[in-house]
Parts: C-alpha cells; structure tokens; sequence
C-alpha cells in the first residue's frame, strides 16, 4: 500500500472529513424532519465522530454536535461542543456567535425558572449540570452578579458529593474542559473586545475545580499512606486506587497540563493581596504540594507503568489548543516526536485499566516536578509557598 505523507496526506483527510461532516448533515436533516417519531440522532453522531477522529483540528464536527444537543435542549452538551468548536486549531466560524446565543437562552431560561426541567426538581444532582451552565452563562458577560459565590459554591461542592457517591461518566470531563476551553478563550476575547473579569472569573472557577478534585484525590490515597514506608512489596499495586480515586484521575491529568500552561499567570496573583482569587490560589498550592508528596511517598513514582499511547483524554484532547502547548508535549508525542497511536489502532495492545490507572498517577507527579524543575525562577509551587 502507498502511504501518503506531508501535504498529500493532509489534503486527503480533510477531503475524507468534509464527506463525513455532510453525511452526517444529511442524516442530521432527515431526522430534524421527521414528525410524530423519536428522532435517532445516532448515525449523524457517528459521522461527526468519526470526522473529529479523521481530523481533530477541525471545529466543524463540534460546531454540528452542538446543533444536535440544542435540538435535545441539553444545554451542557451545548456548551461543551461550541467551547470545543472555539478551541479547536481551526475554530468554527460560527462557534462564538451560536455560543453566545445559547448562553442568552440561558439566562432567559434561568430567568423564567424553566432551566431545571419540573421532572428533575429536588431531586439530588439533578441540578448539577443546569446551575454549571448557569454559572458559564453570567461569567462569560465579565460582569459580577449578586449569586456569583454562592451559585459557584454551589455548583462544587454538589460535584464533590456526585463524585464520591457514583461515577459522573463524561459530564466531568466535559465541566473540566468547558473550564478550561473558557479561561483559554477569554484572552482571546480580550484582543478583541471588552469582556472585562470574564478571564478572571473563568481562572477562579478552574482554580476552584483543580483544588476541589484534589480534595477528593488527597482523602482517597491518605487512606492507604499508613502502611510502614519499609514495606516495599505491592507499594505499586492497584488496590490502593479506590473507586473515587479512578473518577477524578482522569479530569486531573487534564487539569495537571492546564497547570503547566498557566502556572506564571498563577504565580502573577501573589502580589494582589487578600483578592479572592489570590486567596484561593495560595490554598491551591497547598494541597497541591500536599498531594504531590503524599502520592510520591505512597507510590514508588520511578517503577509506575509506562503507556506509550494515548489515553481515553488524551485522544479526547487531541489538538485542543489550551492543552496542546510545548510543556504538555509529552503527554502527546513520543520520545521521537511523532503521536502516540491511539489505544485502537492496528498492533496496539491496551494495557489493564490499573495499569492506566497508575500511569495518571506516575505523569501527575511527573507535572509537579517539571513545574519544580523548569520554573527556576518562583513559578513552581514549593518556591510560591516558600514565599508565604
């Protein structure tokens, strides 16, 4: 077989990608005009699936996903397609304007009471995704709001009590790269508008989330830091990795790059007092140094498995701007530079979700002490502290 390489190949991804983006409208249009009938969304998904697969630096798939899960009313779904359309290499022209329609509806719903639907009130969680929309709606106007900090307390603390009583599936990644997609996408507002605080509220909302998941992360693993440090046998093993600790691994490698991208703009709060944001982020350091030295002292870090290929979130990252930067290049390409292959492709042996498991924790620490290491001049976090 000819494998094409260089421009050839590109031209003929993106052709193969734009066939796929129609098929899936098409199928999308029959299925928007079906009267009296459940509409099967299911294979205008999978086109635009396979699209994002094919050429992930493409917002387009996104951009359709999102016209979908408007036409269901699922506003997360929503929000979370149109940030990934905007933070895609090339962004999808139409993103910002339909996200900025969603969030007026949004409000407006909010308003009006009819944002949580009747048949999910009072019930436990249920109010979870409706109030985290919410909350994006008001902070992408850069203007403060009376429910601000309660709304924003609200919204963690609830995804604190969902996580350690049951898996939230995709629903915390989509809020960790909705967070994130947010803060990133606020700069790039600030080049051409007025938004005022709107960045600064999106870097306390992800401060607030990395600092409430590493709560989370930091009971779990204290529950196994008793055992006798001469005890080397089974130090690795996967029992010390509960059920809890398995939900917020993931979200915390996305979150683990984010820091490494954005730890100088962490580090520029230190000289706004007794801010808010600066408050926090002193607290964030914190437990963040607490959990890197718990987890080193409770894992032998060095003998934790190597994966050399993309994990579920790292697949699902693939050319997300935010991320996709030189400090988190590891996490994506190999020792010689080239993408790791995803855990499907042809000859590629998956590991056992454990092993997967142990190798988050292995590249969580790894950040910490890159962060250490690259920063010598106070952007890491036992140098901020020791300021303190």
């Amino acid at each position: 077989m000819v494998q094409p390489v260089g421009d050839l190949r590109k031209r003929i991804l993106q052709s193969c990608h734009a066939t796929l983006i129609r098929l899936g409208d098409l199928s999308r249009y029959r299925e928007t005009e079906l009267v009296g009938k459940d509409r099967n969304w299911g294979p205008a998904i999978g086109y635009y699936d396979l699209a994002t697969v094919i050429y992930p630096a493409s917002g387009a798939s996104h951009n359709q996903l999102a016209v979908i899960a408007l036409a269901d009313g699922n506003h997360l779904r929503a929000t979370y397609h149109l940030y990934r359309a905007l933070a895609a290499q090339e962004p999808h022209p139409s993103a910002k304007g339909n996200l900025e329609i969603e969030f007026r509806k949004v409000r407006n719903l909010w308003a009006k009471r009819e944002l949580i639907r009747p048949e999910d009130a009072g019930i436990p969680g249920r109010a979870l995704a409706p109030w985290f929309v919410y909350l994006h709606a008001q902070c992408y106007r850069g203007t403060d709001f009376p429910e601000h900090d309660e709304l924003e307390n609200e919204v963690l603390n609830q995804l604190a009590v969902d996580l350690k009583e049951r898996s939230l599936e995709g629903t915390l990644q989509k809020f960790c790269l909705v967070n994130i997609s947010a803060e990133d996408f606020s700069r790039t507002r600030a080049n051409e508008e007025s938004v005022s605080n709107a960045g600064l509220f999106f870097r306390r909302i992800n401060v607030k989330t990395f600092f409430t998941l590493l709560q989370i992360l930091l009971a779990e693993v204290e529950r196994f830091a008793v055992e006798e440090s001469n005890n080397r046998e089974g130090k690795n093993g996967p029992d010390k990795i509960t059920a809890v600790a398995r939900r917020v691994l993931p979200a915390l490698r996305n979150y683990s790059s984010w820091l490494l991208t954005v730890s100088h703009l962490l580090v520029a709060h230190k000289e706004e007092k007794d801010t808010p944001l600066s408050v926090q982020i002193i607290e964030f350091w914190k437990i963040y140094a607490n959990t890197l030295t718990l987890l080193a002292s409770t894992f032998d870090v060095v003998l934790l498995p190597e994966i050399d290929y993309l994990l579920e979130e790292d697949e699902e990252t693939l050319c997300f701007v935010p991320l996709n930067k030189e400090a988190t290049s590891r996490r994506y390409l190999d020792t010689s530079g080239r993408q790791k292959p995803r855990m499907n492709d042809l000859g590629v042996e998956r590991n056992h979700p454990n092993m997967e498991m142990l190798y988050r924790i292995r590249e969580f620490v790894i950040d910490g002490l890159d962060l250490v290491v690259s920063n010598p001049l106070g952007t890491s976090p036992y140098h901020f502290l020791g300021e303190y």
